[in-house]
C-alpha cells in the first residue's frame, strides 16, 4: 500500500499517427495523400473505486476484500497511525495495548483467527499456563487469590456471586438468536430495563453486588446505563463458550502487527491526518472531502467511525433521521487503560499473575499483566477503568489519571511505586476521533436502532463493531463487519 501518496487516475491517450506518402503514378504527374491511422489500443475495463473512511480493523478488513473483488480502494484515516481502536505502545524493550487486546479461542473469534493465519500474524496465549495463580480479587481491603475466593469470604458472598453468574446464564432464554435479540415480547421487556435495576432485584450481598456490577462495568458499561437485553444477548452468544476459549490470546507483536499485515497486503492509497468533513452523492458518484482540502471520489464509500463521531461529517443528501438520532443517542462505553511499566513483576512474588477483580471502592476495576510473553526482569500491568470511574476523569491530563492508578496499585500491592520505569494512558473518552471506548446499547436502544447501520443510505456503508450482530464491542466484531460489508457492495455487481 502506498502511504500518503495520492494516485491518479490512468490516463491513457493515444494520437492517431498520420502517414503522407507522395507516390509518383506510371506515366502521371498527379501525387495522392494516403493517411494510415493506426488500430487504438482496446479500453481497459472500468475500475470500479471504493473509498473507506477509517483506518481501524473494520476499515482495513474492508479495504482488503474489496481490493480482492477488484475495487480500487483508497483509505482517509484521521489519526495519525492506522488501528483505530487498537493500538500498541513501546515502553523500552517491552510493549503494551493502549486499545483492544484480547482474543478469544479460533471457534469462537473466527475471523480474527484466519487473517492472522492468512497474514502470518503470530499470536500468543495469555496467562502463565497455570505455574501461578492467574489472579486475584480485591474485596474489603484484603487480596485474596481466585482458588482462595471460597475459603477466604464469607459463605453468602461466595453464594450469591455465583448466583449472579447463574441469574446471567438464565438471561439467554430471552434471546433464541442473538442476531435478532428483540424478537420476543420478553426481551422487549428487558430493552427497557437497566442492568441495575435487575442487579438491585437479585438482592445480593453487598460485596458480591459489588463483584456483579464491576463485572457489568468491566464488560460494558455503567450498569445504570445498560439495556439488560444487550447483557442477555451477549449471555446468548456465550452459552456455549468454555471459559477456556475467552480471551485466550492476543497478537504477540502488539495489535499494530496485525493493523499493518493489512496495510502490508493492501496496494491502494492510505492516507492519515485526512479527517473527513463532507460526503456527499451524486448521479451514482460518490465525492469524499477532508478537512486538509483532499477530494476523492468513488463509486460507494464506506464509514467506519464510532458512531459518537459520525455526525462530525456532513452527509448530502442528509443521512436518514433514524441514523442521525442513532449516532447522537446510542451509549458507548467510558473506558480507560494505563499501562505501568515496573521493573520488578512484584505480583509474582505474591505467586499471583497480575490479575486483579477490584471491587474495594477503588476506581481501577481490572488489572492484568500484558508482558508474559515478554522478556526483562520487569513488566507492565495494565489497569482498566470503567463505567462512571473512566468517565468523571474525562479532563483530567494524563499525570493525573497516571497517578492516581499509581495511588491505587501501591493501596493493593504495598510498596509497588519504588518499582515504577514509566507510565503510558490511553483515555478513550478523551479521545478526539473516538469519545468512547465500544458500544453499549442504553435502555430502549437495541429495539430501536439494532441492524440500521447494516443498510447503506445510497452508495454510503457502514461497518464497525457497533455494526456487528454477534461480537459487539470486539474486534471479532469489527472484522466480522468489513466482511460483511465487502460482500453486501459485492452484491451490487457494478
Amino acid at each position: 500500500m502506498k502511504l500518503s501518496e495520492r494516485k491518479d487516475s490512468l490516463r491513457i491517450i493515444v494520437s492517431t499517427v498520420v502517414f503522407s506518402t507522395v507516390l509518383s503514378a506510371c506515366g502521371s504527374n498527379d501525387t495522392n495523400e494516403v493517411v494510415v491511422q493506426q488500430p487504438q489500443p482496446a479500453a481497459k475495463p472500468t475500475v470500479n473505486q471504493a473509498v473507506i473512511v477509517g483506518a481501524g480493523l473494520s476499515g482495513l478488513t474492508a479495504a482488503y476484500e474489496l481490493e480482492s473483488i477488484g475495487y480500487s480502494v483508497t483509505i482517509l484515516e484521521a489519526k495519525d497511525r492506522v488501528g483505530g481502536r487498537i493500538g500498541t505502545y513501546d515502553m523500552g524493550q517491552q510493549h503494551g495495548e493502549i486499545g483492544g487486546e484480547f482474543i478469544d479461542g479460533p471457534t469462537v473469534h473466527q475471523e480474527i483467527h484466519r487473517y492472522a493465519s492468512l497474514f502470518n500474524v503470530e499470536l500468543a496465549e495469555t496467562g502463565y499456563w497455570g505455574e501461578i495463580e492467574s489472579g486475584a480479587y480485591y474485596v474489603d481491603g484484603k487480596l485474596i487469590s481466585y482458588t482462595d475466593f471460597e475459603n477466604n469470604f464469607e459463605p453468602q458472598i461466595v453464594a450469591d456471586y455465583n448466583r449472579f453468574y447463574d441469574e446471567l446464564s438464565l438471561l439467554a432464554d430471552v434471546v433464541p438468536d442473538p442476531d435478532e435479540p428483540a424478537r420476543l415480547d420478553k426481551a422487549k421487556e428487558y430493552d427497557l430495563t437497566t442492568v441495575q435495576s435487575w442487579i438491585d432485584g437479585l438482592q445480593l450481598h453487598p460485596e458480591a453486588k459489588l463483584l456483579a456490577e464491576q463485572f457489568v462495568r468491566g464488560e460494558f458499561d455503567e450498569p445504570s446505563d445498560l439495556s439488560l437485553l444487550h447483557l442477555a444477548q451477549y449471555a446468548k452468544v456465550y452459552e456455549q463458550v468454555s471459559d477456556d476459549d475467552v480471551e485466550g490470546y492476543r497478537f504477540l507483536k502488539g495489535g499494530r502487527a496485525m493493523a499493518q499485515a493489512f496495510v502490508d497486503n493492501l496496494e491502494g492509497d492510505l492516507h492519515l491526518n485526512q479527517p473527513v468533513v463532507n460526503i456527499s452523492e451524486h448521479n451514482d458518484r460518490v465525492t469524499v472531502e477532508t478537512a486538509t482540502g483532499g477530494s476523492y471520489e468513488a463509486d460507494v464509500v464506506v464509514v467506519t467511525v464510532p458512531l459518537p463521531v459520525l455526525n462530525k461529517i456532513t452527509f448530502t443528501p442528509h443521512l436518514p433521521q433514524a441514523l442521525t438520532d442513532a449516532a447522537n443517542s446510542i451509549n458507548y462505553g467510558s473506558h480507560a487503560k494505563v499501562l505501568l511499566q515496573y521493573n520488578k513483576r512484584f505480583w509474582l512474588d505474591q505467586n499471583l499473575g497480575g490479575d486483579t477483580v477490584v471491587a474495594g471502592g477503588l476506581p481501577t476495576g481490572w488489572t492484568w499483566e500484558t508482558t508474559e510473553r515478554q522478556g526483562g526482569e520487569g513488566g507492565i500491568l495494565i489497569t482498566y477503568t470503567s463505567g462512571d470511574y473512566s468517565q468523571i476523569q474525562k479532563e483530567w491530563t494524563d499525570q493525573q489519571i497516571a497517578d492516581a492508578r499509581l495511588d491505587e496499585i501501591e493501596v493493593m500491592y504495598p510498596g509497588s511505586k519504588q518499582y515504577l520505569v514509566a507510565t503510558k494512558v490511553q483515555n478513550w473518552v478523551a479521545e478526539e476521533w473516538t469519545q468512547g471506548g465500544f458500544i453499549a446499547y442504553g435502555p430502549g436502544q437495541i429495539s430501536k436502532y439494532w441492524k440500521l447501520f447494516q443498510q447503506p443510505v445510497g452508495r454510503v456503508y457502514f461497518a464497525g463493531e457497533h455494526t456487528d450482530t454477534l461480537y459487539l464491542g470486539y474486534m471479532e466484531g469489527a472484522v466480522r463487519s468489513g466482511v460483511r460489508v465487502s460482500q453486501q457492495i459485492k452484491a451490487l455487481n457494478l
